[in-house]
């Protein structure tokens, strides 16, 4: 009967978090009902017979030409990709073949011959773990199990994607200083098991690094409980080339095993993890670039197709997919008239896949544009600026503008000074549009990432995604937008996020379109500029365009 009173407490829970999602999400799609009426009037059609200075409302013809339906017919194609396929468009699976194609096809057929399109395979390892890992701990002569699900509300742990397998293996247990960010906190660690709990200054992929430099012999990762969501055990990805058994446990389960470490003398602990070996599949990066500008001087346009295993990724990120499809399809289609004057830059529009685990296909494309055997035109060097748009859409949105200033430690700053202009332009425009907007983050978590790093600016939106909206902020939006219209303080951005109801009703239109039309804004803006070279590096450019060696994303596997 306890067994039943457990399994039902849970049960009411998974209803709750569910009716919550769904209720918040219903609220803010009937507060921005009244604004999304509005698109019918603030879009333009397509023409091909106006001139190339900017006018209107938008201050910018290309903007002037996004249209929501055109949005929505990529995203339904997007969402219907998903539900044909087990309700995913992760990679690996046909849901995200399905998209690529689909974007590749539309260059390809819809781009007036103004756009080369060039598809980039890469390996990713497959993955699988075989049969139930074991765990268990022994001290002062006593031996207790850990319990294992793939229910990650039962489970007392879980594997680490890309964990090394492990025979039946007994080690003793220590304790790593602080939460294993540095190599000092890994003294006394040699052969033995390490307890390291999540959150500090780095990802578990680069603590797995740091242990093995320091000859660890296998890593148990437990989660910090500071939240109700951060007490299940976590789910992050390891380097491919990992080489250590590493579990993922609970907060509970890492506390009791930290309150034995502190009470005992000795903890041993046993474990066992067994591998499939699948060898490795292919993932797609789609890139496509105007045949005319001067190749040496390259606007990148980026964003990510692939969903999360867990749902379709409407929002994260067909809503960034979608508008990258739009302004390739649009500026090809302004490029074919004769009165729209083209600029004196490559545009290369790119759609990377593998972001949601860990930005793979940036980094391969970074790699392999570094590498001297890459032709000329193709060089990493040649690109002056990466756009990046990756979750465009959040129900709960902001007008979010990367902060160019609030870049990781070691970045280039030169590349910096570039991503301050280009927030500050992006700033600009949501000003003069009389629109509200907030910073976000620019830590490198999104596909900017590898390209900011080798020293390249970068610069992009993002309407929130697990964040949560404060009443400040629904303040200043409601003074822009209009009482009632500044989203719900207290709620997440995207109630959705990672999650199976990440569909098209996730999408917030009008939010949607007000992005998409300053993406197109400031791809024209920067295409005018007489001297991009000057606007953006006023001090030269870096010496060296490189990713350096020891880089690895500011990101974790689906968090």
């Amino acid at each position: 009967r306890p067994l039943l009173i457990i399994l039902g407490a849970i049960a009411l829970f998974v209803i709750i978090t569910f009716a919550l999602a769904a209720a918040a999400l219903g609220t803010l799609n009937k507060r921005f009902n009244d604004l999304e009426k509005k698109l019918v009037t603030t879009t333009t059609p397509i023409s091909t017979t106006t001139n190339s200075t900017p006018s209107g409302s938008l201050a910018s013809i290309l903007a002037e030409t996004v249209r929501m339906q055109d949005l929505l017919i990529h995203l339904k194609q997007f969402e219907s990709f998903a539900r044909e396929n087990g309700n995913t468009r992760a990679i690996g699976t046909a849901g995200f073949a399905q998209t690529v194609n689909y974007i590749e096809n539309q260059l390809k057929t819809n781009s007036y011959s103004q756009l080369q399109v060039i598809r980039e395979t890469f390996p990713i390892q497959n993955f699988s773990i075989k049969g139930d890992p074991i765990l268990s701990w022994s001290s002062n002569g006593k031996t207790e199990n850990f319990t294992y699900s793939t229910n990650l509300s039962r489970t007392d742990f879980t594997y680490a994607n890309y964990t090394a397998a492990i025979n039946l293996t007994i080690y003793e247990l220590v304790q790593v200083k602080n939460y294993g960010c540095n190599k000092d906190d890994y003294a006394n660690t040699t052969g033995k098991a390490v307890l390291i709990m999540a959150g500090g200054t780095c990802t578990y992929a680069e603590k797995g690094e740091l242990a093995a430099t320091k000859n660890v012999s296998a890593l148990l990762f437990y989660n910090h409980g500071s939240t109700t969501s951060s007490l299940a055990p976590a789910t992050f990805r390891l380097r491919q080339a990992n080489i250590l058994p590493a579990l993922s446990l609970s907060y509970a389960a890492g506390r009791s095993l930290f309150n034995l470490l502190n009470s005992s003398n000795s903890v041993n602990v046993t474990l066992e993890i067994q591998r499939e070996n699948y060898g490795t599949f292919d993932v797609h990066n789609i890139c496509a670039h105007t045949v005319d500008g001067n190749s040496t001087k390259t606007i990148m346009v980026g964003s990510h197709s692939d969903s999360v295993p867990a749902g379709p990724g409407i929002n994260d990120n067909g809503s960034g997919s979608a508008a990258n499809l739009v302004l390739a399809l649009n500026l090809a289609r302004l490029y074919s008239s004769n009165s729209y004057s083209k600029y004196p830059y490559r545009i290369r529009f790119c759609w990377w896949g593998g972001e949601e685990i860990g930005l793979t296909g940036a980094i391969y494309h970074v790699q392999q544009a570094q590498n001297s055997s890459t032709p000329d035109d193709l060089k990493l060097f040649n690109n002056l600026i990466n756009l990046n748009y990756d979750m465009l859409g959040s129900p709960n949105y902001i007008f979010g503008i990367y902060n160019g200033s609030s870049a990781k430690a070691g970045t280039s700053q030169k590349a910096i000074n570039g991503s301050i202009r280009v927030s500050e332009a992006f700033r600009n425009w949501f000003n003069s549009q009389n629109l509200p907007w907030d910073y976000t983050d620019f830590s490198g978590r999104s596909d900017y990432g590898p390209f900011l790093a080798a020293g390249i600016a970068a610069g992009g939106l993002f309407s929130g995604g697990d964040g949560t909206k404060t009443e400040t902020q629904r303040d200043i939006y409601e003074a822009k937008l209009g009482q009632g219209y500044g989203g719900l303080p207290g709620a997440t951005y995207d109630p959705c996020y990672h999650k199976t109801c990440d569909t098209l009703k996730n999408i917030d239109q009008f939010g949607y379109l007000k992005m998409v039309q300053a993406a197109a804004y400031m791809l024209e803006f920067l295409g005018n500029q007489t001297d991009l070279v000057t606007w953006l590096y006023p001090d030269g450019r870096p010496t060296q365009i490189q990713l350096p060696e020891d880089y690895f994303p500011n990101s974790d596997y689906y968090v």
